[in-house]
């Protein structure tokens, strides 16, 4: 997938057009849950994705749940109401996601073909957040080579 262009100047020349500025603006959204984790916590996380995707903005999502963390019952449902509602437009907006699991049994739960399927978006489960944020690197530096 490819950056959306913020700012673009054409200009014609004969039968080409020649671009003189070209600028792509790519956002990386972290997310830790830690502690009790409301309802409230889970609908300004989306109202921030939203906004991004709202803008056209393009991002990369990592996240992960602290060892201990509680997240609000029902917060499931809400995120599943909002996905459905954003499905297309997450998908064009995110560039890849990243689960940052606490342990192995997390991981293997979280890095299932159902889910990479079910997100829509390059997608990458580990256990060590360096390398979640190495894997979205790799990425936008390939997306900036095929533009």
């Amino acid at each position: 997938m490819q950056s959306q262009p913020l700012g673009l100047r054409r200009i014609a020349q004969g039968n080409r057009v020649a671009m003189g500025l070209f600028i792509t603006e790519t956002a990386v959204v972290e997310a830790v849950f830690a502690d009790d984790v409301s309802l409230d916590d889970i609908r300004d996380w989306l109202a921030h994705i939203e906004r991004l995707i709202t803008r056209r903005q393009a991002f990369y999502f990592i996240s992960s749940t602290q060892v201990g963390a509680s997240l609000a019952e029902g917060y499931r449902a809400v995120q599943g109401a909002w996905y459905k509602r954003h499905k297309a437009d997450f998908r064009s907006c995110c560039r890849g996601l990243v689960r940052i699991a606490v342990d192995a049994e997390e991981r293997e739960r979280l890095d299932t073909p159902a889910l990479h399927a079910a997100w829509g978006v390059p997608y990458f489960v580990t256990l060590e957040r360096e390398q979640g944020f190495q894997w979205i690197a790799e990425r936008m530096v390939s997306d900036a080579t095929v533009q």
